[in-house]
């Protein structure tokens, strides 16, 4: 078990209006198109959101995570929430123990929290059958390392070459790609410059900011449609070998 971050925990009750998250999440039902009823494990599955949209396609979820305190939150979401078959379980990668192969394990910001990636993302390919689907996402960029890394306990920040690596022993690359170019002099100026917490709530609740929220909203529909040589985070989908 894992203690409480409470930086963390501040960004997760600003989910709902962190639009950055949700064109994340929007790319990754993209990617399972065309699945129906996959078994799906979401590790680090925080306060939910990406769970419920899943359970929500048809899929069957369980939700695990290392500290209590989100899987509290998540499960609060989904009472509030209409889901399909979506459950959730305190309990961290390296700690989880699967009775059955999974058709797809996704993690979305979470290797960047562990020292040893390699050995979390081997337990993570444990858990999916063979040519089952993994899906990562991890925030990018060495040189962007600042303020925001800090107080959610990053360890690192990634590069495609240094993604790839990690997953190359298990998995088969099918995409990876950079996303939030246009982000990037915010990510700059407030984590690295200003060091200062990132304006989600207020860059995204379209009732208090509907210009801000529209104009950001379709920068990421662009970053989501156009995929740059650089960006804020990486997302990759592979296949357990």
């Amino acid at each position: 078990m894992i203690t409480c971050n409470e930086h963390q925990y501040a960004d997760l009750l600003e989910r709902s209006a962190d639009l950055y998250a949700e064109t994340k999440y929007k790319m990754i039902l993209e990617y399972l198109r065309g699945h129906s009823k996959l078994d799906i494990l979401n590790a680090g599955c925080g306060s939910g959101e990406l769970c419920l949209l899943l359970a929500q396609q048809g899929h069957r979820v369980l939700g695990i995570d290392p500290v209590p305190e989100y899987i509290e939150l998540a499960r609060d979401r989904a009472e509030r929430t209409p889901n399909g078959e979506c459950s959730y379980l305190v309990s961290s990668i390296e700690d989880f123990e699967a009775d059955h192969p999974f058709d797809c394990v996704i993690a979305t910001d979470v290797l960047e929290h562990i020292e040893d990636d390699r050995e979390a993302f081997e337990r993570l390919a444990s858990n999916v059958r063979p040519g089952g689907s993994i899906i990562i996402t991890v925030p990018a960029g060495q040189w962007l390392f600042g303020y925001h890394d800090e107080k959610l306990g990053h360890f690192r920040r990634y590069s495609r070459p240094r993604l790839r690596r990690l997953v190359a022993d298990l998995c088969d690359v099918l995409r990876i790609r950079y996303f939030g170019f246009s982000l990037i002099p915010v990510c700059f100026l407030y984590s690295k410059l200003l060091r200062t917490d990132y304006p989600v709530a207020e860059s995204g609740d379209s009732a208090k900011s509907p210009i801000r929220a529209s104009v950001l909203r379709t920068i990421l529909g662009i970053d989501r449609l156009v995929p740059m040589p650089l960006g804020t985070s990486l997302l990759m989908l592979g296949v357990r070998r």
